[in-house]
């Protein structure tokens, strides 16, 4: 067990060390704000997306809905935070760069439901973007975005990687994975 605590703080370490200080990208580095309209399984909903200078991470703010399933309506807030580890350029589009990404992030929400109904997730996300640079300032971007969820807790109990403990012990596909997919624009300082 303690080998095991060793590799990981190893590995943690030197992920810590060898991240640069600021992205490489082929594109406008730096700070950035911008917006986006999410929908998939289970959540829609809009996000305000950011990044700071100096800092390789896109941070986001959602505001998350569940609209399509009426057994079960709800309306929450999510956060989620980014670090685009490959970036490559695609080449162009007209009169804009095209570029592809892809990297590890982190992913949280807290939701009050119909029915008296709550629930939290936290899980690891991977976005994988296709990004549309005008004049290095305005980007368009399209990202799906796949989460599995770690931690799920409801009214009901809670699941860790989808198996549900609790009132029912079952394992859920909706406790461990979440499907996204946002279209949306940044603005790059």
């Amino acid at each position: 067990m303690f080998k095991k605590i060793a590799v990981v703080i190893a590995i943690a370490l030197a992920l810590t060390v060898a991240m640069p200080k600021k992205a490489a990208a082929a594109y406008s580095d730096g700070a950035a704000i911008g917006a986006s309209l999410f929908f998939g399984y289970p959540n829609q909903g809009l996000t305000l997306v950011g990044q700071f200078d100096g800092v390789p991470l896109m941070f986001g703010v959602q505001a998350v809905a569940n609209i399509f399933d009426t057994r079960y309506l709800y309306f929450g807030v999510g956060l989620t935070m980014d670090w685009w580890g490959l970036k490559i350029p695609l080449g162009k589009a007209g009169a804009s760069d095209v570029h592809f990404y892809l990297g590890p992030g982190l992913a949280a929400d807290f939701a009050i439901g119909s029915h008296g109904l709550w629930s939290v997730n936290a899980g690891l996300r991977m976005p994988i973007g296709f990004s549309f640079l005008i004049k290095n300032q305005w980007e368009i971007f399209l990202e799906p975005a796949p989460v599995v969820n770690v931690i799920h807790a409801d009214g009901n109990g809670f699941s860790l990687l989808g198996l549900h403990f609790g009132d029912e012990n079952h394992w859920y596909l909706e406790h461990f994975l979440h499907l996204t997919f946002q279209v949306g624009f940044r603005y790059w300082f």
